[in-house]
């Protein structure tokens, strides 16, 4: 993991240090998400899912672009029914942070640009199914480290400005909250933790998240059109669990800036890097 050890520089004066803007963006989703869990019942379900996302970046000031932060934010929602009869009734939402550092290496291509380093996320999701009978709940916490990265292509035609990104993030290992199959959560309330916390490799949990996005700019700005891709799936103790959300998105990107006047020192952005 790309955590620490980021060589910067300090050794500049103020009137040359270059501005680093906060770049932001916010987005809303709405698409199809599928989803099983054998706690609450064996069979699998689908329907709609919406959320909403709000991205943070910045360049790191001393670094002269090679390094940034990223931090996202995120909550969906949805209600599915069983894919096999129709029938039944399941909502499910969650929420999610994530904070990353990324180095920047730019390529012999002109405009594209590689971004690759480490993320640490949390995210907490949670199912009720209307005709679950004594335990109609369940909720799954997560911690992870994971690997992200970001292809970035800034391309122009004409006198239109395009930003096309697309961002993997790849969990390694952490820890999950999962109840064995038929364990109570009320169990749990009175101190029966075994087998509810366990450790997240490749061997029993599979998530990923995978963005795909293409900002259309006007002057400080962007118009983003994009697609989400989510999935998160454990396996412990004879109970699968899974959801897979594809989602298109739309939202506005940019960067906040404050430059006074006569201010001409460089701007070093985090992400679009076009003058």
């Amino acid at each position: 993991m790309v955590l620490l050890g980021i060589p910067c520089s300090h050794a500049q004066s103020s009137s040359d240090t270059p501005i680093s803007p906060l770049y932001m963006s916010g987005e809303v989703e709405i698409g199809r998400g599928d989803l099983i869990d054998t706690y609450l019942s064996p069979w699998s379900y689908g329907g709609w899912n919406i959320g909403i996302n709000v991205e943070l970046m910045k360049a790191l000031n001393g670094c002269n672009g090679s390094w940034l932060w990223q931090q996202r934010l995120g909550g969906n929602y949805g209600r599915s029914r069983m894919n096999i009869s129709g029938a039944g009734l399941v909502a499910s939402g969650g929420a999610n942070y994530s904070f990353a550092i990324m180095h920047h290496s730019p390529t012999p291509i002109c405009g594209l640009h590689l971004y690759y380093g480490g993320n640490i996320g949390i995210s907490a999701d949670a199912i009720y199914n209307y005709h679950g009978g004594n335990n109609p709940a369940t909720v799954r916490v997560d911690c992870s480290l994971a690997l992200t990265g970001m292809i970035v292509y800034n391309v122009s035609w004409g006198r239109q400005l395009f930003t096309i990104r697309y961002q993997p993030t790849l969990p390694v290992i952490g820890v999950f909250s999962q109840p064995e199959y038929a364990q109570s959560y009320y169990e749990v309330w009175l101190g029966n933790y075994n087998n509810f916390i366990h450790c997240g490799t490749w061997g029993n949990r599979f998530d990923m998240d995978n963005r795909l996005s293409i900002d259309i700019h006007f002057s400080n700005w962007a118009l983003r059109l994009g697609y989400h891709n989510r999935i998160s799936t454990t396996y412990t103790h004879n109970n699968r669990y899974q959801i897979v959300t594809n989602n298109f998105t739309i939202g506005f990107a940019g960067d906040i800036i404050s430059i006074g006047r006569g201010d001409n020192r460089p701007v070093i952005r985090a992400l679009y890097n076009m003058p």
